[in-house]
């Protein structure tokens, strides 16, 4: 909506000049970039259209720094060639700098005015609801009774367990290992009690002051899974729910002096239940309330995780500032179509992923839109929801992404007219799913979202030029990027790619909570270095060619990096290839990686009287297909595998756990070759 529509500004705060030492396998984007002289008559247009300053630095031997800056916020850069800098700066206006707490912000500092009787949360098929009212009355409530009866103090950590849906579904069992025994407990079917409960425990922990630990449960999760959590957290409240509750009870036991509450009430229960506090809670209770920059740096809202899908799970530290900077970002890049009045969103996967909570339980409140909560997942038996609420909007993460790229809306007589903007997040996605996606949803595009759980918000695609092929988004409000060679170190210019580095104008990333050595990657100037491999062009428009961890090194000698990502798209062209995921399965004798695809495929090449034969004649039809289109140091060496689905951990691929799968394939992999019958761990996966 046009109200919501933000202008415009500068955005490349430098341009470098001289030359740039490249890493060897970038000589192809020099080509790309402008000459100095172009760029400063480029930059000289651009000053009469956008009213920036441009200024000139000058030594006794050559023009060795210019400096495009927003009138607003003019910067101080160093001289000389070798210090010179080149920062990408969001065009987008740059918000004020955050002096308050979330809860706050979301309630009556950051929200638009709407009627506080606003259904906010309304459970699908029971008709249960929540309003604006509602949701701060009873957050209240529960804070006052977190601090009288827990002494839940600003900076105590709690947190909330929350279950995944693809395992409510499923009817998924954990396994709890108590000494020589074993206890089995089922995740059951989330009630609508304690679906519309979820939010009151969110903000009625932020409304105490503490700091909010969201533990989605996942598939593969032990008690000693949770634990570790606890402990790396040092989380002092837990809260559960009746189902959850024998697995909550031993993993809190496992980590020591950890109390628990239930976001429902059923008999026999040793723990107080949300029902229970909000009866004792005072409705007016205002016990936390930030008030400064300082301090809305010092305290921290969230304690967020990283999937741990390429290394160790870490515990994130998102500051009450660094979240609402990230609120003003996304806020600002919302469809101009956006229609709060009238629109409704879909929660299509737990709360307990913290990118969904930041959509679901903060920017729908700031806007005042109500958000359907499912009872199951969706996909293609449960994408009916859509048609039944009118949803305007849907988050969709690559698997759900899959499952409905596959769907025949038509002969289910599903009804998707009503969605006008489609957004994914999390992993990559191959161009060919997004836009049969698109096509599902009548053309509507499906729009990229690039950050980290270290960041949060970074880029997001909105419009053409930033939905360009290939590319992740426009620089967000108050985010600055820069760009720095692999071999060198040394900052590089527009279309120059390298791995990428990111800080936020309005805060600074609180980094890692006790992890000294993880912290490295973020340095003394605020920057963080993302680990993601590409470029930007002049617009602030993000590239991502690949993670750097997930750079394949090929060839003898010091070998040569190659990108995954270039392998899965070749793969993704097979026509019966769902789904593709390359990783690098290193071959113990030449220590070497060996690129290995390994394949989801379509519904149709599932069926064969001879399933083993036909999979392995697919295989070997698909590697050749793939090393006919790619040549040199770039074939598929490690051969191609076919999986009924990919190991996730979160929402995201688990990487890690194809290698180690591939490695156990045995030593057909480094020939190229598979086995053609499944064995009993790529099954159970």
């Amino acid at each position: 909506m046009a109200a919501l529509a933000m202008d415009r500004h500068c955005g490349l705060a430098d341009i470098q000049s001289g030359d740039t030492a490249l890493d060897p396998y970038l000589i192809a984007f020099r080509s790309s970039r402008c000459s100095l002289e172009s760029t400063l008559s480029k930059n000289r247009r651009r000053t009469e259209d956008t009213g920036t300053h441009l200024r000139y630095q000058q030594t006794s031997t050559a023009v060795t720094n210019l400096t495009v800056v927003p009138v607003s916020h003019l910067q101080i850069h160093s001289t000389g060639l070798a210090a010179s800098t080149m920062i990408f700066e969001s065009k987008l206006p740059l918000p004020s700098v955050p002096k308050t707490d979330v809860f706050n912000y979301i309630f009556h500092q950051g929200r638009r005015p709407y009627p506080w009787s606003r259904v906010l949360y309304r459970v699908d098929q029971t008709g249960e609801t929540l309003t604006l009212a509602e949701l701060e009355e009873k957050s209240r409530r529960l804070a006052d009774a977190l601090r009288s009866e827990y002494e839940i103090m600003p900076k105590d950590v709690v947190g909330i367990f929350a279950k995944d849906r693809v395992c409510w579904e499923q009817s998924l069992s954990l396994s709890l290992s108590l000494s020589l025994s074993l206890c089995v407990v089922s995740c059951l079917r989330l009630t609508a009690w304690e679906q519309i409960q979820y939010p009151i425990a969110y903000f009625g922990a932020l409304a105490a002051g503490a700091t909010v630990a969201l533990i989605p449960v996942q598939q593969e999760m032990s008690e000693t899974d949770i634990a570790t959590r606890l402990v790396q957290s040092q989380v002092k409240l837990l809260i559960t729910d009746s189902d959850l509750l024998r697995l909550a009870e031993v993993s809190t036991d496992l980590a020591g002096a950890v109390r628990l509450i239930t976001l429902d009430d059923s008999p026999n229960q040793l723990w107080a239940s949300l029902e229970r506090l909000l009866a004792r809670g005072r409705p007016d209770a205002d016990l936390f309330r930030l008030e400064s920059e300082a301090s809305a740096e010092e305290y921290d809202a969230f304690l967020n995780r990283t999937s741990g899908s390429t290394g160790n799970v870490k515990s994130v530290l998102t500051s009450h500032a660094h979240f609402i900077a990230t609120m003003e970002g996304t806020i600002g890049t919302i469809p101009d179509n956006t229609d709060p009045d009238h629109d409704v969103w879909l929660s299509p996967l737990s709360l307990g992923f913290f990118i969904n909570a930041k959509l679901h339980m903060g920017l729908n409140i700031l806007l005042g839109i109500p958000v359907v909560l499912m009872n199951g997942p969706l996909d293609e038996t449960t994408v009916d929801v859509i048609g039944r609420h009118q949803v305007s909007f849907l988050f969709i993460t690559p698997p759900i992404a899959a499952r409905l790229a596959r769907a025949d809306f038509q002969a289910s007589g599903v009804d998707v007219r009503s969605v006008k903007w489609l957004l994914t997040a999390g992993a990559p996605m191959h161009d060919n799913l997004r836009q049969t996606v698109s096509k599902q949803f009548g053309g509507v595009p499906l729009d990229l979202e690039w950050g980290t759980s270290e960041t949060m918000l970074i880029a997001i695609q909105r419009d053409a030029d930033s939905r360009r092929s290939g590319y992740s988004g426009t620089l967000v409000n108050g985010m600055q990027a820069k760009v720095i060679s692999r071999v060198t170190g040394q900052e590089l210019g527009v279309g120059e790619a390298g791995e990428i580095l990111v800080r936020n104008r309005l805060c600074r990333f609180k980094g890692y909570k006790d992890n000294e050595v993880a912290n490295r990657d973020f340095d003394a100037e605020g920057w963080f270095h993302t680990g993601d491999y590409g470029h930007l062009d002049e617009n602030c428009n993000v590239f991502i060619m690949d993670r750097i961890k997930e750079l394949l090194k090929v060839g003898g000698g010091y070998g040569t990096h190659i990108s995954a990502a270039e392998l899965e798209t070749v793969v993704f062209e097979h026509p019966a290839v769902a789904s593709v995921v390359v990783v690098g399965i290193r071959n113990d004798f030449t220590q070497l990686d060996e690129p290995t695809a390994f394949v989801i495929l379509k519904p149709e090449y599932h069926h064969h009287p001879n399933p083993q034969l036909h999979i392995h004649q697919l295989e070997r039809d698909i590697l050749h297909f793939a090393n006919q289109k790619l040549t040199g140091l770039r074939k598929l060496t490690g051969g191609v595998r076919c999986l009924s689905h990919f190991p996730t951990t979160g929402f995201k691929i688990n990487r890690r756990q194809l290698k180690q799968m591939g490695h156990a394939a045995g030593p057909e992999v480094a020939n190229g070759l598979f086995p053609s019958a499944v064995p009993n761990y790529v099954q159970s996966v």
